[in-house]
């Protein structure tokens, strides 16, 4: 299922604070116009990372839904695992990856990640085989 552009702007439609850094923006102390340009910059990045988003979105293949949200792992800690396996991809683009792909999510206020309900196990294993950890 691969993502275009018009699916990630259906998922930044649905969540107005979702841009390339995650949910809000990095300086929530700056001043509102700062805020907003630093919000629009940030969308627009996003927008112009389906080729990101799809091999986050290949990368998920090995990873198990489950329905309870895992509070261990954020989508920021869980891009670095994707990128161990592949390219740089922004907190944003594996937060869109990981909507587009069916992963129940939690989003919490005041947080710029966001908390799926990934498997802890799969989670694991991924470490592992990065790790090189025969079992």
């Amino acid at each position: 299922m691969t993502m275009t552009q018009a699916d990630i702007q259906r998922i930044m439609d649905a969540h107005p604070q979702l841009n390339e850094y995650g949910i809000g923006v990095y300086d929530d102390k700056a001043k509102p116009s700062v805020q907003e340009a630093e919000l629009a910059e940030g969308k627009a990045k996003l927008l112009g990372s389906a080729e990101a988003c799809n091999r986050v979105c290949e990368w998920l293949k090995g990873v198990k839904k489950i329905r309870a949200i895992n509070w261990d792992q954020t989508s920021y800690g869980l891009k670095h695992l994707a990128e161990r396996d592949g390219d740089y991809c922004s907190n944003g683009a594996f937060i869109v990856a990981a909507i587009h792909s069916g992963f129940p999510y939690r989003i919490e206020p005041g947080n710029a990640y966001v908390y799926f309900g990934m498997s802890k196990k799969s989670i694991k294993a991924i470490r592992d085989r990065q790790n090189h950890v025969v079992r």
